[in-house]
């Protein structure tokens, strides 16, 4: 009799540590090498480095006075809270919860963040606050509050300064912050706050209020964006207040600037706020609207993909590989496997994501673009090293872990 209950009782451990074990996933389809062990190598020694050099962000000279480029940084702690999914190194948590709490508390009074670098810009602040989404399910209702408190204060003053638009579109930002205080609003319709405030922020805003005018802010913002596209797929780069203005016919300058200069950044940009739509709004009508939208971009970013393996050309300047416009390109390997995870699994996809995460790992493309886990820091400025090194995390995640960068 006492077998018997020893027995059961061993039985009954080994059932109950069953629901705890789950078995091993098989390795992503995306990476480039088999079980994805030379890519996961990658990724935990970009976190490693993020930890050691960029805890605070990359640091900027401004006025004399150090500061922080928020947008560089949001990516850089994202890509630490996906590290931490990943590896369970809670040094990556950490660091990032650290910089959140830095975050709080650079919000002015109106309800906005500067830059870093001078302006207020509605598209970095939407890059930046993504760092709170992926951080919310980590932290203490403490923080959760003061994050959720934040964001609402944020979209409160876009809706009160009148930089949501009847079309969808948001608006820049502000030209100057001068002594905590706005100076000389920038409303003109913007592609790339519509794409990562618009549809990123809102959604989220959506997501934990469930009230319907978020989610509809949201879909209009991406619907104006995708609205714009050109019919092979590529979408253009609108901001009429520099000098890229859909309105303005026949100018060889400013059709450059709106359709060829910054096209991958476009793609990479606006597929960040269309999967975080997609995968986060429960409304099936207006996702099959959006990804009905979006499918000559994805065919044209298959098509125009270089043999390299990247996107966007290199620059033409002596000593300067990687350009605005190319630095910005990790996050279309993102759309990519989102798209191919949602909507259409074509082998194409995978090939093109494989060939990017080849692309990324190669020690001397590292070393031409200027990654800064690969190469000691150079003054170039057009390297823009920040941020394609912080950006290449960002894809790296998703490589590893399909979706997990967009998980809420």
């Amino acid at each position: 009799m006492p077998s018997i209950s020893k027995r059961r009782l061993m039985i009954g451990i080994l059932f109950a540590l069953s629901l705890f074990v789950l078995p091993a996933k098989a390795a992503s389809p995306f990476c480039s090498d088999p079980g994805c062990k030379a890519t996961r190598r990658t990724f935990k020694g970009l976190c490693d480095f993020i930890v050691t050099n960029k805890a605070s962000g990359p640091v900027l000279t401004r006025h004399g006075k150090p500061t922080t480029a928020i947008f560089i940084a949001g990516y850089y702690m994202r890509a630490l809270v996906a590290g931490y999914e990943i590896f369970g190194d809670r040094r990556y948590l950490d660091t990032a919860i650290t910089y959140g709490d830095t975050l709080l508390k650079e919000q002015m009074p109106c309800g906005y963040w500067a830059s870093g670098y001078g302006p207020v810009y509605f598209a970095d602040t939407g890059s930046a606050l993504g760092l709170f989404i992926v951080l919310y399910k980590h932290v203490d209702r403490d923080r959760q509050g003061r994050y959720m408190d934040a964001i609402q204060r944020y979209v409160n003053s876009l809706q009160k300064d009148g930089m949501i638009h009847s079309n969808g579109a948001l608006g820049v930002g502000w030209e100057h912050v001068q002594d905590g205080k706005l100076i000389q609003p920038i409303p003109d319709d913007y592609t790339t706050s519509s794409a990562l405030t618009g549809g990123e922020i809102f959604t989220w805003m959506y997501h934990m209020t469930k009230e319907e005018k978020y989610r509809r802010m949201a879909y209009e913002a991406l619907h104006w964006v995708l609205g714009t596209m050109r019919e092979d797929g590529v979408i253009p780069y609108v901001l009429a207040a520099y000098g890229a203005s859909l309105g303005k016919k026949g100018d060889p300058r400013n059709d450059f600037f709106v359709w060829d200069e910054l096209r991958y950044l476009n793609a990479a940009y606006v597929g960040e706020g269309l999967l975080s739509f997609d995968l986060h709004c429960d409304q099936p009508a207006w996702k099959a609207d959006l990804r009905k939208m979006i499918k000559p971009n994805i065919e044209w970013l298959l098509a125009t993909q270089n043999p390299s393996g990247n996107w966007s050309a290199p620059s033409q300047e002596p000593g300067c590989r990687a350009t605005f416009d190319l630095t910005r390109t990790p996050g279309i390997a993102n759309l990519l496997i989102w798209y191919y995870e949602q909507v259409d699994r074509d082998p194409r996809i995978v090939s093109a994501v494989r060939r990017f995460d080849q692309f990324l790992m190669n020690p001397q493309e590292g070393k031409a673009l200027g990654l800064l886990n690969r190469v000691p820091l150079l003054t170039t400025e057009c390297n823009n090293q920040d941020t394609i090194t912080s950006l290449m995390g960002y894809a790296f995640s998703d490589i590893l872990v399909p979706g997990i960068s967009s998980r809420w």
